[in-house]
């Protein structure tokens, strides 16, 4: 018989390792082999929580804030909210306009002057504009990115939005917010992963200059056109995450929330002892041979844990799934090794390290560790993103892969 000990990774609790433990014991029974899956559970004596009941978190709102669930957002939830769609792409605004004027089926009707004509000149002359230089300038920003902006603006204005129907006034509030968010993205890669650091008080200011410069001096600051909220609007549930009243109240209940993924890692960098402490003992407990399959946190910890003790006479071989420890190796932040020091003798010879491309907080083994230590072999769940984190426990191909690799022949 081979004792399959389950570490589970970071957020687990008592139920939700329970749920895991009858879902992987599910599947290694349907290979029909003489296995014995072992608990190692650890989140609640080794896990994080918040002590004092959140008291380090800052008040919640006054009750004047209080507001049903369907009411309107407050003006300033859809400004913010508004920067985060463009955020995520600076020129969403012009092209949501395009899209809805397309919708609406508006013919094209000679004018005066068309938006590209009324504003590329303008948009041209930003970089010589003295006013936008010295504003730029206090909030930190290069006049060259606000140019370069301006120049991917003039051309959606020259071909996507060509023959648009929409007032010159709404064109060029649209044109003067895609410019400062562009600036701002060109800004963040700049700053790298800080970020520019711009308040709302420095947006307005800028967006104030750019304004004039446009030819729309006195416009509304920070809202959306009202020719585009109408296709805008179904953005609004996925960005208010960062801007509305609603997250701001329930801060405290999200906080708690994201404590336990969040705080286990945090406290296992910090006191890991006893996390590795109880990992020992279950493998001590457990019937030989034993097989690991430690998932994300866990699968660090069992690495820590392996690395500094030896199970040799135990531990025939190691399945970390989803795991970090690579990547905190790279960085050097492994608890139990600096990086360039190899992993000692009587680490495991039979480390496999499975991983899913798509898993944002998996990594791989081979590049850092080398390939005659550890292996890396790679599953698709068809799971996006976080989703693939978990999903390896539920995917056939993974144990069908176990079966093969480890259970086919006698591990010891």
């Amino acid at each position: 018989m081979t004792s399959v000990v389950l570490v589970h990774g970071t957020g687990v609790r008592e139920d939700g390792y329970a749920s895991l433990f009858d879902l992987v014991s599910g599947n290694l029974a349907r290979l029909n082999r003489d296995l014995k899956l072992v608990r190692c559970f650890w989140g609640e004596a080794h896990g994080a929580r918040l002590h004092r009941d959140g008291s380090s978190l800052p008040p919640r709102p006054g009750e004047d804030e209080a507001r049903a669930p369907d009411s309107d957002p407050p003006a300033e939830d859809v400004r913010l909210a508004s920067w985060a769609l463009l955020d995520a792409d600076p020129f969403a605004e012009l092209l949501l306009l395009a899209e809805e004027e397309e919708r609406r089926g508006r013919k094209y009707a000679p004018r005066d002057v068309t938006p590209a004509e009324d504003l590329c000149p303008r948009l041209d002359e930003l970089r010589d504009n003295v006013a936008v230089r010295a504003t730029a300038e206090m909030h930190g920003l290069l006049i060259e990115e606000l140019a370069d902006a301006a120049d991917e603006v003039s051309g959606i204005l020259a071909t996507t939005l060509r023959e648009s129907t929409a007032p010159l006034s709404t064109v060029r509030q649209l044109a003067a917010r895609a410019v400062l968010a562009a600036a701002l993205a060109a800004a963040d890669r700049r700053w790298d992963s800080a970020g520019a650091s711009l308040d709302g008080n420095a947006l307005d200011a800028l967006l104030d200059v750019l304004l004039r410069a446009l030819g729309e001096p006195g416009a509304a600051l920070g809202i959306v056109s009202d020719v585009t909220r109408p296709v805008w609007l179904p953005f609004w549930r996925s960005a208010e995450w960062t801007a509305s009243w609603r997250v701001r109240r329930r801060r405290s209940d999200l906080s708690r929330e994201a404590a336990p993924p969040i705080g286990d890692i945090l406290r296992y960098q910090a006191r890991g002892e006893g996390l590795r402490r109880h990992i020992s003992e279950v493998l001590r407990d457990a019937p030989p041979p034993v097989v690991i399959l430690a998932h994300s946190l866990g699968g660090v910890a069992c690495v820590d844990l392996l690395a500094t003790e030896d199970h040799r006479d135990r531990v025939k071989a190691v399945v970390t799934v989803g795991s970090q420890a690579p990547f905190l190796y790279e960085l050097d932040a492994l608890t139990s090794l600096s990086f360039g020091d190899p992993l000692p003798p009587f680490f495991p010879e039979r480390w496999i390290n499975v991983y899913d491309p798509r898993d944002p907080l998996a990594y791989v083994g081979a590049g850092v560790f080398g390939a005659d230590r550890v292996r890396d072999v790679a599953f698709n769940t068809r799971r996006p993103l976080l989703r693939a984190h978990s999903a390896y426990w539920d995917h056939a191909p993974f144990y069908q892969w176990l079966d093969r690799e480890l259970f086919d022949a006698p591990l010891d």
